[in-house]
């Protein structure tokens, strides 16, 4: 099998029922819907203490009720950096056990793992992250295509509205690091156990990408989600792919902040350059990373 072709740990065939890669996906949206709930329900109790009359009055008449509901929903929306930070919290710890339940099982049946690439060569993982991040989001804005989706511009104002720290805290570590848990580190993982390497890497990142839910991040989070895949196979950890996000979120997040990608839009040889560069960064990145050897030993 030449060098650069995926191949996986060398285990005993196992057929598994559908919700086995699916499971850690559903316990994060529980965890999502009973975050969301505890927090809509604090955050009503509150405004109901601060305005009893109000709310009183409110409740004499359906449409006034219903113009409170939408005004306590959108003052919420505020909150929506917070609440994703807390649920990967809670859903970090509870897919970590999980997963390390699994490659407890692994080694009880005999599975005999990839090897783990060393920490020095992560420089590949960082750099080709970073290039695909940048290069990515300057040929959504070439192309114009964010310009047409509402859902995304609304997605993008509730992320960013909170302070700089709490979202380079929550978007730029925690919110990466569980979804890297749950989509590479158990659905592809288990996916994996029981397909090649494309089938695991596909049907993982279409998930991935579907449940971003608009059209934008939906092609930028499948093109990550692919190079996710692969770089776990490669390096044999779940650290790689975690590092990857952390390293692309940390650079939106930081970009967003201070207007990179608005000054690269000013000038379209400027753009174009800078996309053509992290081309090539990412696939010299690309290279490093093929060479790497996962074979078991």
């Amino acid at each position: 099998m030449p060098q650069g072709m995926p191949t996986g740990p060398v285990m005993p065939p196992v057929r598994k029922g559908i919700w086995y890669a699916w499971t850690p996906l559903i316990i994060k949206y529980l965890i999502s819907i009973c975050v969301s709930m505890a927090a809509v329900m604090g955050y009503t109790f509150i405004y109901i203490s601060r305005h009893y009359e109000e709310t009183v009055g409110a409740m004499q008449d359906q449409q006034d009720m219903l113009d409170l509901s939408v005004s306590i929903s959108e003052r919420m929306l505020q909150y929506t950096t917070q609440l994703e930070g807390i649920t990967a919290l809670i859903v970090i710890p509870v897919i970590l056990y999980m997963f390390h339940r699994d490659r407890k099982n692994e080694r009880l049946a005999g599975v005999i793992p990839n090897r783990k690439a060393p920490l020095w060569k992560y420089g590949a993982v960082a750099g080709i992250a970073a290039a695909l991040c940048v290069g990515l989001n300057d040929l959504i804005l070439i192309s114009g295509i964010s310009s047409y989706s509402a859902s995304y511009q609304q997605t993008s104002d509730s992320l960013y509205s909170a302070p700089f720290g709490m979202q380079l805290l929550c978007l730029g570590v925690l919110v990466p690091i569980s979804e890297e848990l749950v989509f590479r580190g158990m659905m592809f993982k288990r996916l994996r156990e029981q397909s090649g390497f494309m089938h695991a890497a596909i049907f993982s990142s279409v998930v991935f990408a579907l449940l971003h839910g608009n059209m934008v991040q939906m092609l930028y989070a499948f093109a990550t989600g692919m190079m996710l895949s692969y770089v776990y196979e490669k390096y044999g950890s779940v650290k790689a792919p975690a590092t990857a996000h952390v390293v692309m979120n940390l650079i939106s997040v930081t970009a967003t902040r201070f207007g990179l990608f608005g000054w690269l839009m000013e000038d379209r040889l400027r753009i174009s350059v800078v996309t053509v560069l992290c081309g090539a960064l990412a696939a010299a990145m690309f290279v490093l990373i093929q060479r790497i050897d996962e074979r078991p030993l």
